[in-house]
């Protein structure tokens, strides 16, 4: 069946295959008629015709070919594809470019054992680097999808294409070495670092700044000794007016972060100004716990676009809002040393779009104050009104998410619960014991509630709800509202085990529970389909909608 939207019929496979070869600025919608198209035709001629493409010397010509093959070749092209890779009068880089291909369908041809069908396997891995370069060259996502071919590498073999890389002398070669600073082994990490010095001058314009970055950031002491050894000798061979200061700053385009939700989970989502009119965007998922924990970016994206993207991301309950950039990087910074504390590795894709996210932002010691959770407030009776309205933070559309977290826990009381909701035998009859029964299941479900709070809840928790309490309600009072922000600190108070307030007499903690219990059983299919296809996941925004997999 069409994945996309309907196209126009006549669009003929050859003037899809050139337009795919030929431009660069596709939007999404066509992209995905064009692969549809070809879908439709592709036992009828569009496999041979897309093959076709590989037999020409046109670089761009390979590229999309083999992002046809990516999304539209399946087990039962596996044969035509291995009979394509033997073909000695095939190109070396047209076979290296289906790679991906082959290992994506399980190939026996793919990594390794596509070398043996290599006419000049040294010139044809030396042409692919060099092509490699030239992708990192022209944005952060080349980088970023190159990273992650190389971290799935053996150690081994990791290590020689990061020799070749300062043995390239290219500077390009310092956007795929310097992410490899950060949060990999040392082993990587110090090769790394050699092959920047071997880059010399060519690149000292990002090596410097990155290992200022390195020694202010890292614990390993081998690490920060030999990047200071290295530093030296760079800033020897730099050219006039190097710093750490030196990056490229763009116009910030929005700053936005959503509301955290009750597991402790937050988005950071920034956009710059290219000059060419689109944007460059990138979207953290933060969590108080973890850290930064996922990181999506994207190069070229129109300002109507990104629009989109954040009203249908509201549409779905993930509101954002506009808030000041040093308050982004306020949270991200925080974020990065919960990774450090926690020792959870930061994903690679945030070492390619740190540099871009922090230029231009003032030293630590130069930065502005910036709060991002409020001050811990003492619960004293002129807060108990407040504390008594705590249940209404669920009438405001942030608080929507909040459930009981780990909701493993509640598990054994949703039955029970649920039994205690539903109507009694008599209901819909107008006797008298309607009414005695409902008030008796009332005061059950209380009762189990009660019980709940007593088991589930403990001083950690307490102080770890507090604080996500306290950090909502600093973002409140950021976007000005001042009166939500006073209800959810008192709450905070309250909450806080040195408060002296009963957990049973806090509004807002039977609230939680009660709808937490309320939402068990499609709490527990959800997590049934948590390992569901990124594409349907509302941090993964920059992707298309539409998905290509049938």
């Amino acid at each position: 069946m069409p994945r996309g939207r309907k196209g126009t019929p006549q669009d003929s496979i050859d003037s899809i295959l050139l337009a795919m070869s030929r431009r660069s600025d596709i939007d999404p919608d066509t992209l995905s008629h064009y692969i549809d198209r070809l879908d439709e035709e592709w036992t009828s001629g569009g496999r041979e015709k897309v093959l076709h493409l590989l037999r020409t010397t046109d670089s761009r010509a390979h590229s999309a070919a083999a992002l046809i093959l990516s999304e539209l070749a399946t087990d039962f092209d596996l044969e035509e594809l291995e009979d394509f890779v033997a073909d000695p009068t095939v190109g070396d880089l047209a076979k290296l470019s289906l790679a991906p291909v082959l290992k994506d369908l399980d190939s026996e041809l793919a990594d390794d054992g596509i070398i043996d069908y290599l006419n000049d396997p040294e010139a044809a891995m030396l042409q692919m680097q060099l092509r490699l370069l030239e992708l990192v060259g022209q944005s952060e996502l080349g980088v970023e999808s190159i990273l992650e071919d190389v971290l799935s590498m053996p150690v081994e073999r990791r290590l020689g294409f990061i020799g070749w890389l300062g043995g390239s002398q290219d500077p390009r070669a310092a956007k795929l070495l310097i992410p490899l600073l950060e949060n990999q082994t040392s082993k990587v990490a110090l090769a790394a670092m050699e092959a920047l010095e071997q880059l010399g001058a060519a690149a000292a314009e990002e090596s410097i700044p990155a290992l200022n970055y390195l020694l202010t950031n890292s614990s390993n002491r081998q690490l920060k000794q030999q990047a200071r050894v290295v530093l030296g000798r760079l800033t020897m061979l730099a050219p006039p007016g190097v710093s750490p200061e030196v990056l490229l700053e763009l116009p910030l385009h929005e700053a936005r972060v959503s509301f955290i939700d009750g597991a402790g989970a937050q988005m950071v989502m920034l956009a710059w100004n290219k000059p060419d009119g689109l944007l460059k965007g990138v979207n953290l998922l933060c969590q108080d716990e973890w850290g930064i924990k996922d990181c999506y970016g994207t190069d070229e994206m129109a300002m109507e676009r990104w629009q989109d993207l954040v009203g249908n991301m509201d549409d779905q309950g993930f509101m954002s809002f506009e808030v000041p950039l040093d308050y982004c990087r306020a949270l991200i910074v925080e974020a990065r040393q919960q990774n450090k504390r926690a020792r959870h590795k930061l994903p690679v894709a945030y070492a390619v779009w740190r540099p871009l996210i922090e230029a231009g932002a003032p030293s630590q010691k130069d930065a502005p104050a910036v709060v991002t959770m409020l001050e811990p407030q003492q619960f004293d009776a002129a807060m108990a009104p407040l504390v008594a309205r705590g249940d209404e933070l669920y009438n405001l559309p942030e608080f929507d998410p909040w459930l009981f977290d780990p909701f493993a826990s509640l598990q054994p009381y949703i039955h029970d619960y649920l039994n205690l909701s539903a109507p009694s035998e008599h209901a819909g009859r107008k006797r008298k014991g309607t009414v005695k029964q409902t008030d008796v299941q009332k005061r059950e479900r209380e009762a189990l509630v009660d019980r709940v709070l007593d088991k589930v809840i403990d001083t950690r928790w307490r102080l770890l709800y507090d604080t996500r309490l306290r950090r909502q309600a600093a973002l409140f009072q950021l976007i000005g509202r001042a009166e939500e922000a006073e209800l959810v600190s008192a709450v905070a108070s309250a909450l806080h085990p040195d408060s002296g307030v009963p957990l049973q007499q806090q509004p807002f903690l039977r609230a939680l529970i009660h709808r937490s219990l309320e939402r068990g059983l499609i709490h527990m299919m959800a997590e049934m389909l948590e390992h569901a296809s990124l594409r349907s996941s509302p941090l993964n925004f920059f992707e298309n909608g539409d998905d290509f997999s049938g």
